[in-house]
């Protein structure tokens, strides 16, 4: 029977995959686009298709798991605060295909593999997020907030995923710590979160102006929470070394834009976030290994965990730190 379920389940997907390619070249043809040759780009962990064509991009993001929607609406927002993001040329929302602006292919990664400037790279980077602060303090179109049931919602993945050897109390001491934390974290302003800030989701553009150069993609899952959270995204990046030093001096950079904004508050704010979001990679990336078969994404555990103990050595986390130590024994 089960060798019955397997097959229906696998002829099911063959389907679904057919399908999926009709309705592609049917959105390809609505715009003139069908003898174009169509390349596929390499994935990542989520469910979208890149292709490239006419040096333009085809995303394929099928619902309900993606939302092309979210991507227009937050583009436009952006767009409005005067950041780099890619023009949309044409979106088909009910089966999840766009048609946008191609960047090229120098994104932050591939251009720091090719020597160029580490320091001057990231500091754009900083000060396009400064700059969106600055120019969006309102959430004037009714951004969701990342709020106690995501934060925990998304750290709890962790204890769902680890290979630690949980027990029940452990679980509900990990959740009542982490809510803790939440309801008691310290006041700092708060702004459109792109989520997903790092050298892969970022485009150097030399041919743009200052913080213009910096091309940002992958934010449609954004929401209004901390400012906080998309530096540490950036300087904790789960593939990517960033030693502390050139962390420090970004944060001295952002601060350079806000003269007021407390340096205490913020810090806490700042190990506050990198620890959850560490902790939460931690579950994705075990999740992606053991369901999905990506073990590729294993690689970076070590590196998220030296993010996660360098955070919970705020004094804010000290709590969370006694659990991290006890549960890695």
């Amino acid at each position: 029977m089960s060798a019955l379920l397997s097959l229906k389940s696998e002829t099911i997907t063959l389907f679904e995959e057919q399908e999926r390619e009709n309705l592609l070249q049917q959105f390809l043809e609505k715009h003139g686009l069908e003898e174009e040759e169509l390349l596929s780009l390499p994935g990542d962990a989520s469910k979208r298709r890149y292709f490239w064509l006419s040096h333009t991009l085809v995303m394929d993001a099928a619902p309900p798991h993606e939302d092309t929607k979210a991507f227009e609406s937050i583009t436009n927002l952006l767009q409005e605060a005067g950041l780099t993001v890619p023009k949309i040329y044409a979106a088909d929302h009910e089966n999840g295909f766009m048609l946008l602006e191609d960047f090229g292919d120098l994104t932050y990664r591939k251009a720091l593999e090719n020597d160029y400037d580490e320091l001057f790279m990231y500091k754009e980077a900083i000060n396009a997020l400064a700059h969106l602060h600055r120019e969006m303090k309102e959430n004037t179109t009714k951004l969701p907030s990342y709020d106690l049931d995501l934060f925990l919602d998304r750290v709890t993945l962790f204890t769902q995923w680890s290979d630690l050897p949980l027990s029940q109390g452990a679980k509900e001491d990990f959740i009542g710590l982490w809510t803790e934390a939440f309801q008691s974290q310290p006041a700092v302003p708060q702004r459109l979160m792109l989520r997903d800030v790092m050298v892969d989701n970022l485009f150097w553009l030399p041919k743009k102006e200052a913080y213009k150069r910096c091309g940002f993609i992958d934010y449609q899952d954004a929401r209004w929470g901390p400012v906080t959270y998309d530096l540490v995204s950036l300087l904790e990046d789960a593939r990517r070394d960033v030693i502390p030093d050139l962390a420090q001096s970004m944060l001295k950079v952002y601060f350079s834009h806000f003269s007021r904004l407390s340096h205490e508050d913020f810090m806490a704010s700042y190990c506050l976030w990198g620890a959850q979001r560490s902790t939460r990679i931690l579950g994705v990336f075990s999740r992606l290994a053991k369901r999905d078969g990506k073990v590729k994404y294993l690689e970076h555990v070590p590196r998220v965990w030296a993010y996660l103990e360098r955070d919970l050595q705020h004094p804010f986390l000290a709590a969370l730190k006694v659990w991290f130590k006890k549960v890695r024994v």
